[in-house]
């Protein structure tokens, strides 16, 4: 066998161990939805206190990934992968044997730097060791995992704590995160070239930056947007993003690619991710609440209509990377994003009494066309990333798409708690439903801004299915 197969083997090789072991990290960090009510329940608090526990998991789950990116391009993926697993394991036995309320936040402050850690890795070896067709495949498969991982946490989850408690949800995911750590212990070690500065300064204001935007809604919830007691968290945000420009632009090796960010290929395709994270991951926080507590249904209900996100996403993942090198960006996005819409429109129209399968079909349409989109978003993003900045680039971007969930969680439980307070706990779904449904007007205001082809898997327009080849006409000297 020829020493390019060899390491083409090797890399195909190394791509699935991560995306194994990536499904039982995602399913370990999607068991937490249906245990919620009865984590509150336990520590005899009001369901705002859900936004700290959002809050702990999000600062994991965002603040960290610009640090995992660097050591990723400094150290190789590999630690990273690693760094991921070991975190599930001491996140989910922190928030099992938690003592106190907050020591359970930091559990699940843990469990989320473990899916900050995974989360992109996939995305960040396609996009550096494959190119066309197969990048195209692999960003599908990789997303299709990751999701089809969430599809069986709620489910188990919510299996779990009916049966037996919350607690032993998370003992479950301990012992996922070390089958993890087994799986990405096989994945070849790619050797980096040169080990880059950490920029301290950089990485710093960032987490300033994340704390006082996330802490925005948690200060809202507890104290009333009318208090003011969120402003200094906003001015935080604002001052720490000023900074962080200022001092990323004066880097040589800055944390963020900031001359990359402002870039079509990726700041378009961002933008309209975070629009459409901020509705995905809203609603299915609002749900939880919705069916547990106002229609009174149980944990494996709520279990069950998150496997149905989940499961159309991850189906619609998988379907659309095999498709991508035909179809261009701009359809697989725009296709996407209305089939999300319609899901979100049927839940406009939900009732006290509304059955378990028209919300299941709602939640479906939402996760297929949130995946239906997302190999080419990934594969846009990529796609003009230096080979030597890609876990930078990718890791940047999942930042931010990872910002926008927790803020759509957050916003979603803020949203409830102030609709909810005229006791109209219904209205206060259907409001908060045409909300996010502005959210999908935003995105699609961006769509015409996608170009057609992605570099890297597309060649060229002739790739794509429907476009007329013109034939050249032959100069005198080329008829014999």
């Amino acid at each position: 066998m020829s020493e390019a197969a060899l390491k083409d083997k090797s890399i195909n090789r190394g791509f699935l161990f991560i995306s194994f072991g990536a499904f039982f990290i995602m399913l370990s960090l999607a068991t937490h939805l249906p245990a919620y009510p009865h984590m509150i329940a336990e520590f005899n608090l009001t369901p705002g206190y859900a936004v700290w526990m959002q809050l702990g998991l999000a600062i994991g789950l965002t603040g960290f990934q610009p640090l995992l990116g660097w050591i990723g391009d400094s150290f190789g993926l590999k630690i990273v992968i690693l760094i991921g697993g070991i975190f599930m394991v001491i996140g989910s036995l922190l928030v099992a044997f938690s003592f106190s309320f907050w020591v359970l936040v930091l559990g699940l402050f843990f469990k989320g730097i473990s899916g900050a850690a995974i989360a992109p890795s996939g995305i960040a070896y396609a996009g550096k060791f494959m190119v066309g067709t197969q990048r195209a495949k692999a960003i599908g498969t990789f997303a299709a995992f990751i999701t089809i991982g969430s599809v069986f946490g709620p489910i188990i989850s919510g299996m779990i704590v009916d049966t037996a408690n919350w607690q032993a949800s998370f003992m479950f995911t301990a012992v996922l995160g070390g089958v993890g750590i087994a799986l990405f212990a096989f994945v070849p070690h790619v050797k980096v070239p040169a080990r880059k500065k950490l920029d301290v300064l950089g990485l710093a204001f960032v987490i300033i930056l994340l704390l006082g935007l996330l802490t925005i809604p948690t200060f809202i919830n507890s104290f009333g947007i009318e208090s003011g007691m969120w402003i200094p968290s906003l001015l935080v945000f604002i001052s720490a993003l000023i900074i962080l420009i200022f001092v990323e632009k004066k880097q040589k090796a800055p944390l963020l690619d900031l001359k990359y960010a402002v870039n079509r290929n990726f700041w378009v395709p961002t933008t309209i991710a975070v629009f459409i994270f901020l509705g995905y991951t809203g609603i299915m926080y609002l749900l939880t609440f919705f069916v547990q507590n106002v229609q009174g249904k149980a944990a494996t209900t709520v279990g069950f209509l998150q496997m149905a996100v989940f499961l159309g996403t991850s189906v619609a993942a998988y379907f659309s990377g095999r498709i991508l090198k035909k179809l261009s960006a701009r359809t697989i996005i725009g296709s996407g994003i209305l089939v999300f819409a319609s899901g979100i429109i049927m839940l406009n129209f939900v009732t006290l009494t509304t059955s378990f399968i028209y919300l299941f079909i709602s939640m479906s349409l939402i996760g297929l066309g949130v995946g239906f989109q997302t190999p080419a978003v990934k594969g846009l993003i990529v796609s003009k990333a230096s080979i030597e900045r890609m876990n930078v680039v990718t890791f940047t971007n999942t930042v931010i798409e990872s910002l926008a969930q927790r803020m759509g969680a957050s916003f979603a439980l803020v949203a409830f708690s102030i609709f909810s307070a005229s006791g109209n706990n219904v209205g206060a779904v259907v409001s908060t439903s045409w909300v996010i449904m502005g959210f999908v007007v935003i995105a699609l205001l961006f769509l015409p801004l996608i170009p057609r082809t992605i570099p890297g898997i597309h060649t060229n327009e002739d790739d794509l299915l429907g476009t007329k080849i013109i034939p050249k006409p032959l100069k005198i000297e080329e008829i014999n």
